[in-house]
Parts: structure tokens; sequence; C-alpha cells
């Protein structure tokens, strides 16, 4: 392979890379809780706060808690969605972001219980998002857990929420982070692996040559 051919092929690779990272970017916002109220720091005993879901960027719904000392899975923060002081109505977060009618997405996030284990655990809260709603209640202590689905958009703005139900209204249970919803991109994935393989074999024959 000469070298006007070698370029070319690390361009496209290149090119390849910069799509893939352009398809999983997250149309979520601030879906680890990063982005924390800077005028009510985390903090105290505990290095947990509630705060009212509507001052924390990107979201909207219940108060929520933050946490930084429970073993984030991403980050150095982390949410609970069972926030501080009860109510009468079950505890409910929710984000709505842009998207196209028809177009399929990839929704992932991480989850954790307080208390409680898979067996007789206390924590179950559902997800909602276009025309699909799933109830999660498998998480343990302890260890974080990784929900992953596809669903496909049904208008030009869609929402996600979560929603505590049990302890719908009580405030121990139900962690979430690094919540994340992606475009999938098999065209994008499929030109970065081309081009990977063909750098492989070109540098094979370059050290034939």
């Amino acid at each position: 392979m000469n070298k006007k051919s070698f370029s070319a092929l690390v361009t496209a690779t290149i090119l390849g890379m910069l799509l893939t990272t352009s398809a999983n970017a997250n149309l979520i916002q601030n879906g680890g809780f990063e982005a924390t109220p800077t005028d009510s720091a985390i903090g105290g005993s505990g290095f947990w706060r509630y705060y009212s879901a509507n001052d924390i960027t990107g979201w909207s719904g219940s108060n929520l808690e933050l946490w930084t000392n429970n073993g984030q899975y991403e980050g150095e923060v982390h949410a609970e969605l069972n926030a501080h002081r009860s109510t009468n109505t079950a505890w409910s977060i929710f984000q709505t972001f842009s998207t196209i009618s028809g177009q399929s997405y990839d929704l992932f996030f991480a989850y954790k219980a307080r208390r409680g284990n898979s067996e007789g655990s206390s924590e179950v809260f559902s997800v909602g998002v276009a025309d699909e709603l799933w109830t999660v209640n498998d998480h343990v202590t302890n260890t974080w857990k990784t929900f992953s689905k596809s669903f496909v958009a049904t208008s030009a703005m869609t929402t996600l929420t979560f929603t505590a139900i049990t302890p719908a209204t009580g405030t121990l249970g139900n962690f979430l982070d690094d919540i994340r919803v992606t475009v999938p991109e098999p065209g994008a994935l499929a030109l970065l692996g081309l081009g990977l393989l063909g750098l492989g074999i070109a540098r094979k024959r370059n050290k034939r040559a």
C-alpha cells in the first residue's frame, strides 16, 4: 500500500471514530447528576442532601436526594429517587428531550437499592419513555446493576420518567446514576470497524515490504 492510500485509510478511520462519537452523544442532560446547585452544596455527616428536582439541571418533578459517598457508578454523584420527607404522592422525576418520530433510541442507566436484596427488596420503581413502561425490582444493596433497552420515539419530544413504586412515598431506596439516551448508528460502527481492520492489514503489509 502506498503512502497516499494509507493516508486515505487513516482519514476514513478517523471519520468513523468521529461519527461513532456523535452517534453516542447523550440526549439526556445531567444524566449522572454531576451538575449540582452551586448555592447549596452536598454536605453533612452523611454526605447527601435533598433538593427540588427543578433545582437540578435538566430534571423536573419531585424532590430527590444527591449522594457523594455511597459508591457512585460513575463520576462523583448519584441520585436517590425516594427523597427526604414523605409526601402523599409517589416520587417521580422526568426529563423531556428532542427526538425524531419513528427513530429508534437506546436507553441506559445504572441502579442500586439502598436497603433490601433481590429476594425481599423494598425498592421498586418504574421507568417510562415513549410507549414503553418497565418495572425494575431486581436491585440489591452495595452492587450497581445496569438497565439497557431500546425504544422508538413517537413524537418530536419524548419524556423519560422514573417513578417510585415501593416505597411510593417513603424515603429509602432506588438509587440512579449515569442515565443515557443515545442514537444507535450501525453504519458508523461498521465504518470504524472496517477502518481499524484496514489499518491492521496495512501495518502488516508495510512490515513485510
